[in-house]
Formats: structure tokens, sequence, C-alpha cells
């Protein structure tokens, strides 16, 4: 019987934290709305680390920005937490991750599938990203875009599209794709598991816990 991925599934009520943090909650029209935290921690596969070398989770936290979203004021939550917002723009359909850094992402517009561990990897975890949604990707773990799904993009665009923000005391990112080619990759990922990074949505220890 095939092994799923561990997934830990957290409730958090959105006011009772976040409020403590910034005042962003005051200007929202729902700031009673529960935000919904799942964890996943999802094995290597062939070239791909995914969690297996830091056991840092992927961290998708659902409901975490209210509709409409405004861009410009989640980039300020990212930098209050120690985030450094880089682009705007939509997920690549290859699959990809990032050696040398953690990576956090934020739903401004529209829906998409995501694939989470890998092509053809049997524990790999689809997940549904809405606007508003957050998304903590530690190094290491693939993702790619499956499937968009709908909704006008930010700008000039239409579709899905994500602010990305990378920890301010991180380094560069890099791109990989589990291939031959690729040297280092296992000790660079190693390296940033003592990287302190603070949660990107409510700031302190990540996923939202003390």
């Amino acid at each position: 019987m095939m092994q799923l991925p561990k997934k830990d599934i957290l409730h958090l009520r959105y006011f009772n934290v976040l409020s403590r943090k910034f005042d962003f909650t005051a200007k929202m029209a729902n700031p009673r709305c529960d935000i919904n935290i799942e964890k996943y921690q999802i094995p290597r596969y062939e070239r791909v680390p995914n969690t297996s070398l830091h056991d840092i989770p992927f961290i998708h936290y659902k409901y975490a920005f209210p509709k409409p979203t405004n861009a410009d004021k989640i980039e300020d939550v990212l930098r209050t937490n120690s985030w450094t917002p880089s682009w705007r723009y939509t997920m690549y359909t290859d699959s990809h991750f990032h050696s040398t850094t953690h990576e956090a992402l934020v739903v401004i517009s529209g829906t998409a599938k995501i694939l989470i561990g890998g092509d053809d990897n049997p524990d790999a975890v689809t997940i549904t990203a809405n606007t508003g949604d957050a998304m903590f990707m530690p190094s290491g773990v693939a993702h790619r875009l499956l499937k968009d799904i709908g909704g006008r993009g930010w700008g000039a665009g239409e579709g899905f599209t994500m602010v990305g923000a990378y920890p301010v005391c991180g380094e560069e990112w890099d791109m990989c794709y589990g291939r031959g080619e690729e040297e280092g990759v296992d000790e660079r990922v190693r390296k940033t598991a003592g990287l302190k990074v603070e949660d990107p949505v409510f700031g302190g220890v990540l996923g939202g816990v003390e």
C-alpha cells in the first residue's frame, strides 16, 4: 500500500493571530474569516530532494489574505515579516525547485492546480491555490503549474498570478530541475536548514504556531 505524504492540518482564527503583527486586518471586509494551514512532508524522488534533507514542510495557507487582494499591501506584509518581494507572475509549467533559498508565494489573482513533489512522484501532492492563498515553498521542493483554472490576472494579463518573495537573509534563488548535470544540489539544500526565516504570513515562528 502506498504511503501518502505526511500532512498536518491546522485551523487558526485569522483575527486572533494576524492582528498581533500588523493592522492589515483592520481594513479587511471580513477580518474574522478562518485561515487553514496545511503542512506536507514530501519524500525524495530521484534527483529531487523535496523535504527529505531538512524536514521543513511545504505549507499551504488557505484564505491567508482577503478578496479582492491588494498586491501592494500583501508585499508590505511580506516585507514586515522579513521577506523581499521579487516578482508578480504565474508559476512555470515545468517542474522545478530552488536549492539555495526558500520561497514565499501569495496568489493575487485566479485559481490553479499546482503539483508539489515532482512529475511521476507517487508521493506528490496536488493542491488548489485560490486568490488570497499563500504558500511557503522550502528549498528542494519541486513545484509546477498543472492547470490554470481561471480568473483575471494582475495587471494586463489574464489568469493565475502570484507575488513571489524570498527571505532577506537568504541567498539569490536558482533554478533546478532534478537533472543529472546539476551538481551540489543536496549540499546547497542542506545548508538552507540553518536559515532562520519568519513565517511569511504571520511573522514569528514558521507555520503560525509558537
